[in-house]
């Protein structure tokens, strides 16, 4: 069963974030197999370094995922995109936190298959795009991470995504 909006009628309403290339992992990237969004910023935020939202401990923000492109031609494509964080600045393995993640495919090959309906199409009709926002912090088990990557786990037989996305601390209440 597909994933359906909610019933009653109401504006869509999103986060303000505006678009920030400091504060970007990638811009129109393409990816077909498992690996970091990196075109912009070599994909890395640096919290405790020169950018904008430098800070002591805790940073909240909104990460932006804009997807324009997700294949689903042969329906057994699986896509994980995590917000992965870590005070390596090599983001060396075991080293790694995650901080977010959001998987989209069919409903089987989703992260929880026995509840989760398939993802609603990408981009949706009438739309260059599908935003995901998603609410969060460099704060995770009591340790505060610098380091901010995005990072992919795709798999099937013709997986193809592409993303532009960002952080914003941008009328953050969280």
């Amino acid at each position: 069963m597909a994933l359906t909006a909610n019933l009653i009628p109401s504006q869509i309403t999103t986060f303000p974030c505006p678009w920030d290339a400091m504060l970007a992992f990638c811009d129109g990237q393409q990816l077909s197999a498992t690996g970091y969004f990196n075109n912009l910023n070599s994909g890395q935020i640096d919290l405790g370094g020169p950018n904008p939202v430098s800070a002591a401990g805790r940073t909240d923000f909104i990460w932006n995922i804009d997807l324009s492109q997700l294949d689903e031609t042969t329906g057994d494509e699986t896509y994980r995109i995590g917000l992965v964080a870590s005070n390596d600045p090599t983001f060396t393995a075991g080293n790694v936190e995650t901080l977010a993640v959001h998987d989209f495919g069919a409903a089987a090959n989703r992260l929880f298959p026995a509840i989760n309906g398939t993802s609603p199409a990408v981009p949706a009709t009438g739309l260059a795009g599908t935003l995901i926002q998603l609410p969060a912090t460099n704060l995770m088990q009591r340790i505060y991470y610098r380091y901010l990557r995005m990072y992919g786990l795709l798999g099937g037989t013709t997986p193809l995504i592409t993303a532009r996305s960002w952080i914003s601390r941008a009328g953050i209440d969280v």
